[in-house]
């Protein structure tokens, strides 16, 4: 909480304050009236331009390398980055959720030391790097670098990753072995754009960047520094009148609720059942009858 109160990145989510109650603790954070990552690439009625494409993946890229060099001293890994801890502002940009699962470390001339454990980390597998899957390697940051090469590909091809394994063990295996997300959606959309145009440019680079990101040996993933500065100097040569009407067309085809102050009840933190994820349904009904 110490730490994310310090960042004030555009990339990452904003904390605002904190509430606790006997038993509880509740983070008070910023409200994304987009959603989630996953839920846009999974909306087929919303089309995805190639250059959206490329402002969500720079936009993640730059999050991730924020919170891996947040000092000199201090660099904080996610550890459980995916679609579903990406949200969205009402125009689409992306923010960086969930730190639930992040790993504080702290560099020194003479030792590196952490207050995250593998044990406890949460982890979500399909994202998961093929050394956490094995040895449950304390999280890094070559680990996060993995798991965002797993959502470039669900941002270009739409698609789970994984989704044709039946079981775990044989989506683990396949992993350790060296097998990655199918490639095919991706092959056929990028093959049907022209080879010298804009959009063709766009897709090389984010295909090129989501590989070397997932490549098996740790020591070779690059950093996310890099990949934020490749992804941003091609975007930065956009037209932005066309990132716009992008966003416009894609924002038609979901939907966006940002809600009134006049038309909204407030509940206290305290009312809520961390157990069953909910407000507590008496206290609602009682507080109803006072508004």
């Amino acid at each position: 909480m110490k730490i994310l109160s310090q960042i004030k990145y555009k990339h990452v989510v904003q904390l605002y304050g904190w509430s606790a109650w006997p038993g509880s603790m509740a983070l008070i954070m910023e409200y994304m009236p987009g959603g989630n990552l996953l839920c846009l690439i999974s909306r087929p009625s919303a089309p995805l331009d190639p250059v959206l494409r490329l402002r969500i993946c720079g936009e993640v890229a730059g999050g991730l390398a924020v919170l891996h060099n947040l000092t000199d001293k201090n660099r904080l890994f996610h550890s459980d980055i995916k679609p579903e801890n990406i949200l969205l502002t009402a125009d689409l940009h992306c923010k960086i959720a969930d730190f639930g699962g992040a790993c504080l470390i702290k560099y020194t001339r003479s030792h590196t030391s952490g207050d995250g454990s593998s044990r406890n980390a949460q982890l979500t597998k399909v994202y998961a790097a093929p050394e956490r899957l094995s040895i449950r390697a304390k999280p890094s940051k070559e680990q996060d670098t993995y798991s965002y090469g797993i959502i470039v590909h669900g941002v270009l091809s739409r698609q789970m990753p994984y989704a044709n394994f039946t079981s775990e063990n044989e989506y683990v295996n396949a992993v350790m072995q060296g097998e990655r997300p199918d490639m095919h959606d991706i092959t056929e959309l990028k093959n049907g754009l022209p080879e010298t145009s804009n959009d063709r440019n766009i897709f090389d680079l984010l295909e090129s960047v989501m590989m070397s990101c997932w490549v098996q040996e740790p020591r070779r993933r690059p950093s996310m520094l890099t990949v934020r500065d490749d992804l941003m100097n091609l975007l930065s040569k956009q037209d932005l009148a066309c990132i716009q009407r992008s966003v416009a067309d894609t924002l038609q085809n979901m939907h966006v609720f940002i809600p009134s102050p006049k038309d909204r009840r407030v509940l206290p933190l305290s009312c809520f059942n961390v157990r069953e994820r909910r407000f507590d349904q008496g206290m609602k009904s009682f507080l109803s009858l006072l508004v």
